[in-house]
């Protein structure tokens, strides 16, 4: 018999990439690279005290005494083997105990050696965290973690790392093909490898047929106020039911058929507006023995009802009711329900306490109102602490009210309990509101570690309404935090999904976002593209509210490529909408940017008249103020000098303390002054102005106008060549913007505008 020999030895793991492929091309190719591969690569094994222990196929099993030896003739080898065409290597590396026999080698440290080669880059070299910490003292190596995979086929907990030194190129995890094992219970891992395992299922579970959806409406309790909160039960009702049907049923979310509580309008029409196949209506009223229950399935595609039931629950146990509905929606759609979700129990006085304190919340006039229902939703969490739904609500509640600290502990309460009772779906709710808690406080990578973790569980359980929600918040963190082409990838990931789901608001949305991410790029063109497809979107679901905020950005979208007036087009379009709505704040915003516009377009009385309809609708002493400098610059375009500098002091009094935006206040005060021949103040002004710019630049915004202003100021006061200085400030700051823009269409517009062809005019006279 064989001596069998167990030591403690570094594994490698290698393959060829493409290897498939080149066989298939050319046999004799294939055979030759290999031929090349053992000649060239088993020396550099044994001269770095490793054992060339087994071939299979293209794939090598490699034994190092020690990690120095084998981490230094992987290297080598990946030296090497780069400059042979087709010889392009992964490599895998663990340290472990293993079972020695002739030709071969076994035990748990070879299968996870096995599975890390699958992290590695083409080229590049994985580790495990053994390898890492044993290398970690030696300086001259580097490495990158990748995250904490649940690796197929082993028991234990593994971080993988990839080398980033010498050379060697890092591992993409949106490229990894490395398979990960499903687990019954939630994985945690690394926001890496979260979205790398949404990558991954995602490609995979998009190949199946597209699914159905359905729409649960408010639960109709009649007259009866008593009663008003058992409707909130179906809140309850959509989770369960997205947490059953995850991946074969997409349920509407409670935002998006709340407001059509008490309609008039047809199943047909809700259902085309929603964007569902079916649409659920229920009622209920209660007697002394229990509920009777009325239900109505429709299913708008045969334009008939799947049924039409009437229950009597005996119970007056709320839950009860979830249970009941769900298991029939279920059935009559032939849904094979999700054995990851697992329906609790609850206390009843525990559960019909939470659904109360929800209500009272929800129609909540006054801060008793919230108050009442915080120490009623505490009386429910204390009954019962396996109610985790309460605990998420209540950090909810406490979040609006500001109390963040108690919000955060309410959070990491319900997600401590989630963990416990293995229920996935409350997992991930609690995970996207700590993830929503940290991106209010700046916290933006613990914000997306933790959208990430949530991602990773809607994608095992193949749950695509949420994992375009956690898409969508992954991409707005990375936006807040200046990570733009994540950001944009993220948000592109969230639109695939909503298109293929059909869900036309979330396109809508999704669409927005890019159209946003585009504008603040600077590629104006695309910004507006998605504008504009959003908006149709929006106007097929007469969603007017939203429409109005679109029309204003895309107004803000021209106004920032220098084309005034399609900027106005927009701002009109957006103030009916507003209108319409009675939206006086919307209103507001649409008006006092239409002014701006004006006044660029040199119309300076219809300027003035766009910021006094303003000022009704909003009198804050920012906005106010912002309306008196526009409406002094414009009185001083037209020659009216006492007007504007009327005007002008009620801004700079107020801004008097912010001394950036006097800098856009003060030239046009001087200029004034001057045409007005009072120059008492003009040379303390022209002092505080220096002495002010000397330290600080003006806004961005008024950085062009302001020193065009200045250049004027010292033109007019006989000073050439201190004004120089100004209009080359000005003249640099355009051309640069102007660079920026992506489309030659859209620069050649901004450099035409009249203010930006005058200074390019003094420029070139100068």
């Amino acid at each position: 018999m064989a001596e069998h020999k167990r030591k403690l030895a570094a594994i490698v793991f290698t393959d060829i990439v493409g290897f498939t492929k080149i066989t298939a091309d050319d046999q004799t190719l294939a055979t030759s690279l290999l031929d090349t591969q053992r000649d060239l690569l088993k020396p550099i094994v044994e001269e770095h005290n490793g054992k060339w222990l087994k071939e299979m196929g293209d794939g090598l099993i490699l034994i190092f005494e020690t990690v120095t030896d084998a981490v230094n003739g992987c290297i080598k080898i990946q030296e090497v083997a780069r400059d042979v065409e087709h010889l392009n290597l992964r490599i895998g590396m663990h340290e472990g105990e293993i079972l020695l026999m002739e030709n071969d080698v076994i035990g748990d440290d070879v299968n996870i050696a096995s599975r890390i080669e699958a992290f590695s880059a083409p080229g590049g070299i994985a580790i495990s965290n053994k390898v890492n910490d044993a290398i970690a003292r030696e300086s001259h190596f580097t490495t990158k973690y990748l995250g904490k995979p649940k690796l197929k086929g082993v028991g234990q907990s593994v971080e993988v790392y990839c080398i980033n030194s010498h050379g060697l190129p890092e591992t993409n995890m949106s490229e990894v093909s490395a398979k990960l094992e499903k687990s019954s219970t939630f994985m945690y891992v690394s926001a890496g490898l979260a979205l790398c395992l949404f990558l991954f299922l995602y490609l995979f579970l998009s190949k199946q047929d597209r699914i159905e959806s359905i729409a649960i409406l408010y639960m109709d309790v009649g007259n009866n106020s008593e009663l008003n909160y058992i409707e909130t039960i179906t809140e309850d009702l959509i989770f369960d039911l997205a947490s059953t049907s995850q991946g074969l049923l997409k349920v509407s979310e409670t935002g998006k058929v709340k407001k059509y509580k008490k309609t008039d309008k047809g199943l047909d029409e809700l259902a085309s507006e929603i964007g569902v196949n079916y649409v659920f209506q229920s009622s209920i009223q209660k007697d002394d023995n229990g509920y009777n229950l009325r239900c109505r399935l429709y299913d708008s595609d045969q334009e008939k009802d799947r049924f039409i039931n009437k229950w009597f629950i005996e119970s007056k146990n709320l839950q009860t009711i979830v249970g009941v509905l769900v298991e029939n929606i279920i059935k009559e759609l032939d849904i094979e329900a999700s054995s990851e979700f697992k329906r609790l129990e609850f206390d009843p006085e525990a559960y019909e306490l939470y659904l109360q304190a929800k209500s009272i919340y929800a129609l909540s006039v006054s801060q008793d109102d919230n108050m009442k229902a915080i120490n009623m939703m505490e009386k429910a969490i204390l009954k019962d602490e396996n109610l985790v739904m309460a605990q998420i609500y209540m950090g909810t509640m406490q979040d609006e009210q500001g109390n963040f600290e108690e919000a955060s502990r309410y959070y990491s309460k319900a997600l401590t309990k989630g963990k416990t009772l293995q229920d996935n779906a409350t997992i991930a709710e609690a995970l996207r509101k700590q993830g929503t808690l940290l991106r209010k406080n700046k916290e933006f990578d613990k914000a997306v570690a933790k959208f990430s973790e949530a991602l990773s569980i809607s994608t095992i359980l193949n749950d695509k309404y949420s994992m375009a929600k956690s898409l969508n918040s992954v991409a707005i963190s990375y936006y807040q935090s200046g990570d733009k082409d994540n950001a944009l990838k993220n948000w592109l990931q969230a639109l695939s999904i909503a298109e293929e789901l059909g869900d036309k608001g979330a396109i809508s949305k999704r669409l927005n976002n890019i159209g946003i991410w585009y504008w603040k790029d600077q590629d104006y063109s695309k910004s507006i593209e998605y504008y504009q497809k959003s908006i149709a979107i929006k106007q097929e679901l007469g969603d007017i509210r939203n429409i109005g905020k679109t029309l204003n950005n895309l107004g803000k979208i021209y106004f920032s490529m220098g084309d005034y007036k399609n900027a106005v087009v927009q701002y009109d379009k957006s103030i009916e909408t507003k209108k319409e709505l009675g939206d006086n704040k919307g209103l507001h915003s649409s008006i006092f940017n239409k002014g701006q516009a004006y006044f660029y377009l040199d119309e300076f009385n219809k300027s003035i008249s766009e910021f006094r309809k303003s000022m009704a609708l909003q009198n804050s002493d920012f906005y106010m103020n912002e309306k008196y400098r526009y409406i002094g610059m414009c009185h001083y375009y037209l020659g009216d000098y006492d007007s504007s500098n009327v005007y002008l002091s009620r801004s700079s009094r107020f801004f008097k303390e912010d001394s950036i935006k006097l800098l856009s206040i003060i030239p046009f005060q001087i200029l004034t002054d001057i045409k007005s021949k009072n120059k008492t103040d003009t040379k303390p002004n022209l002092e505080l102005f220096k002495r002010i710019i000397s330290e600080k630049d003006p806004y961005p915004s008024d950085y062009v106008l302001t020193n065009w202003a200045m250049y004027e100021v010292l033109i007019n006061l006989g000073s050439a060549s201190d004004a120089s200085e100004y209009l080359e400030n000005a003249y640099f700051e355009l051309k640069a913007r102007s660079k920026s823009i992506k489309d030659k269409k859209g620069r050649n517009k901004f450099l035409q505008t009249k203010l930006h062809k005058n200074i390019a005019s003094a420029w070139k006279e100068k």
